[in-house]
């Protein structure tokens, strides 16, 4: 009978919190992680974003990935090159006025580092041609913009979102294979406070 009170009064409590009536939440603050990064290839993108209005909001987001600072793949010679690190500074414009379930445009700059891995040919003293592997570091920046949907779930305190962005350097192109510097893509899940 305990366990039967002890959870009405549970029950009881959490429907009449969501019972708020005249009361509108507005948060502005949303933190989130990248589920399809984590999920693909354990790399950890974690994205911070401010509403300043209905229609537009800013963010940052913070790539490490897998194949960071003296990763083993890398030593071993698999593949060209990495990416270690990404800093992405975002803007986003809501098309329908609001951030709950809503189409979005985003504008983003990538700050990108890692190193490159390759195989160049170079003329001993003796005249004789060796092929030797450098490896350098590199650090480069993009520009890009991409597209997404936001949900807005729970009381409107978590936040899924779908996003696809593609950008091109603007530096220098150490880890270009298809004309494409950077992608962004993902299932985004968050907390807004």
């Amino acid at each position: 009978m305990k366990r039967l009170l002890l959870i009405g009064f549970f029950l009881g409590t959490l429907w009449s919190s969501g019972q708020e009536n005249g009361t509108n939440h507005t948060y502005r603050n949303d933190i989130a992680i990248n589920t399809g990064y984590l999920m693909a290839d354990q790399s950890v993108y974690l994205i911070y974003e401010n509403a300043f209005s209905k229609n537009f909001s800013a963010g940052l987001g913070l790539w490490y990935g897998k194949y960071g600072f003296n990763s083993r793949d890398f030593d071993d010679g698999y593949g060209n090159g990495t990416k270690d690190y990404e800093i992405t500074p975002y803007g986003r414009w809501y098309v329908r006025g609001n951030q709950r379930n809503s189409f979005f445009l985003q504008a983003f700059t990538s700050l990108h580092g890692g190193r490159s891995n390759e195989v160049r040919r170079r003329t001993t003293t003796e005249g004789y041609g060796v092929y030797r592997r450098e490896i350098e570091n590199y650090t480069n920046l993009a520009l890009g913009v991409g597209i997404g949907q936001k949900f807005l779930l729970f009381k409107k305190r978590i936040s899924l979102e779908l996003m696809l962005g593609l950008g091109g350097d603007i530096v220098g192109e150490y880890y270009d294979d298809f004309g494409v510097s950077v992608a962004q893509s993902g299932i985004n899940l968050g907390f807004r406070f």
